[in-house]
């Protein structure tokens, strides 16, 4: 099996932490990486930590690539530049990099955000419409450069995690 960068880009609720989850193994030294848990080691979700958040996020890449894991890097990565750092520093290792654009309606977005696990059961709130709406904006006006898309409403979960898993034979 060989060493490589997944990026995993979308909205919330667009499957990148479904899809981590079950991609993540130790024995095959693959990691699954979600920038979006950094952010709370600064803030409760504010704008103005994402420097730290993703300057904390490419360090901890950079041990993981050089302990030689595989790492799937997901994250809503806001600002393009974010993943294009990322890409840098795996190619720097000369390490293959796949891109990974999740994607999907904002309705179905919208609605996964009400049936998200904990949610029914009172544990969380949802993230709300507006917000969802927002990020869902976000990703689709700042697109990375090379990024596959894989629609996430169309293809099962299982279908999708057979043509990611392709990168690392």
């Amino acid at each position: 099996m060989k060493q490589v960068l997944i990026i995993l880009r979308g909205a919330p609720c667009s499957g990148k932490t479904t899809l981590g989850e079950k991609l993540r193994d130790f024995d095959k030294k693959i990691v699954w990486f979600k920038t979006d848990n950094i952010k709370p080691f600064f803030s409760n979700f504010e704008d103005r930590t994402l420097d730290a958040v993703m300057g904390t996020s490419l360090a901890t890449l950079n041990y993981l690539l050089d302990e030689g894991y595989s790492v799937v890097y997901d994250g809503i990565l806001k600002k393009p530049e974010y993943a294009q750092r990322a890409i840098d520093l795996t190619k720097s290792k000369n390490i293959p990099i796949a891109i990974y654009q999740l994607v999907c309606s904002l309705k179905t977005l919208q609605g996964r955000d009400k049936d998200r696990e904990g949610v029914k059961e009172g544990l969380r709130k949802p993230l709300g419409d507006g917000i969802i709406e927002s990020l869902f904006n976000k990703v689709e006006d700042n697109p990375i450069e090379g990024a596959i898309k894989l629609n996430t409403e169309e293809k099962s979960i299982e279908e999708c995690l057979e043509i990611i898993r392709k990168n690392f034979d």
